[in-house]
Order: C-alpha cells, then sequence, then structure tokens
C-alpha cells in the first residue's frame, strides 16, 4: 500500500505575495467603486458565494454584480481587510483565508454587522495567480446568531413587530443625530 505523503508543498515568497495581493487588488477597487476591477483577479470560470448565499459564475457576472452594488447599496462605502494566511495545497494551488470590515455610506466607523471572512481557492496558470473560487461568509458571534434563531422561531406577525421596532429605534437614531447627517 502506498503512504500519502504529509510534506507541505514548495512555495516560495513571491508565490505567497501575489496571492496576498489578490485581496489588495480587490479592496482597491471595492474602494473606487470598480466592479471590473473587483472581479480582474478572479478566473474567467470562477465561483464566488456571497455572504447571503447569491453564487455568482464567472468574471463577467461577478463585474456586473459588484457594479451594481457599488452604484447602489454600498455606494460611497469603504472596505479594509487583512490576508490571516495562505496554504499551499501544490505549487499551483492555495487557500487564501481572509476577514474583511466595511464602513458603510454616511458612517465613520466599521459596522461589525458587516464584518465578513472569505475563502478563496487560488491557481497559478501560465504564470499568474487567480481566484477560482471564492466563499464571502458574515462573521456573526453565537450570541448574535442565539438572538437570529429566535426571532426566526417567532409566529411571522411578531417578526413584523420585531422589524418595525428595529425601523423606529432607528429612525429615532437619525433623528438624533440631527438634519444634514448622512
Amino acid at each position: 500500500m502506498k503512504s500519502q505523503s504529509t510534506e507541505t508543498p514548495t512555495n516560495n515568497a513571491a508565490d505567497e505575495e501575489a496571492i496576498r495581493a489578490i485581496l489588495r487588488q480587490m479592496i482597491d477597487a471595492w474602494n473606487r467603486g470598480n466592479g471590473e476591477a473587483f472581479a480582474a483577479p478572479f478566473a474567467e470560470n470562477a465561483d464566488f458565494v456571497v455572504f447571503e448565499g447569491t453564487r455568482l459564475k464567472g468574471r463577467q457576472e461577478i463585474a456586473s454584480f459588484s457594479q451594481r452594488i457599488f452604484d447602489t447599496v454600498m455606494k460611497g462605502s469603504r472596505l479594509e481587510g487583512e490576508v490571516k494566511f495562505v496554504r499551499f495545497l501544490s505549487p499551483q494551488m492555495a487557500l487564501l483565508h481572509s476577514v474583511n470590515r466595511a464602513t458603510l455610506p454616511g458612517e465613520t466607523e466599521p459596522s461589525p454587522g458587516h464584518d465578513s471572512m472569505q475563502l478563496y481557492v487560488v491557481t497559478k496558470r501560465d504564470g499568474e495567480w487567480r481566484a477560482e473560487g471564492l466563499l464571502n461568509a458574515r462573521i456573526v458571534t453565537l450570541e448574535r446568531q442565539y438572538f437570529l434563531d429566535d426571532v426566526d422561531a417567532l409566529p411571522a406577525e411578531n417578526q413584523r413587530q420585531v422589524t418595525d421596532l428595529v425601523a423606529s429605534l432607528k429612525q429615532r437614531r437619525q433623528a438624533k443625530k440631527g438634519p444634514g447627517f448622512v
């Protein structure tokens, strides 16, 4: 019976730096609101699973989706992030794990409710590293998840009441900040 090797695949500093640059390129593109540049580090037929489960297939779909959110709900937002690790699976394949924090339009600090983590599968083809797959997931504390589970367990009418209460509290907060606050 052939034994499986437990050796770490060979890699070099230049490859790791090129992989880490993928996240920097995407953050820069996000902060410029440029969907095409955001999608550029992806392989032509890449898969991207967005935090709420939407699956995007291919660089063009990733670019179009990104541009729509940059032009609407995330217009003017800022993204910051860091690579947690790069793990080589082979000389041509690696995992990249990162975390990101978004500062929403009109806010001055990142919103913890928008903190996310990503797991990329990246491959090297023709000397270039590209993202083949990306799974983006929100970071949710166990306490917050329990709260969301409790809300989900309520009857529909009570869920609407919770939603209405939250909307009312947000309006009050907005009113306290005064006119001209964006």
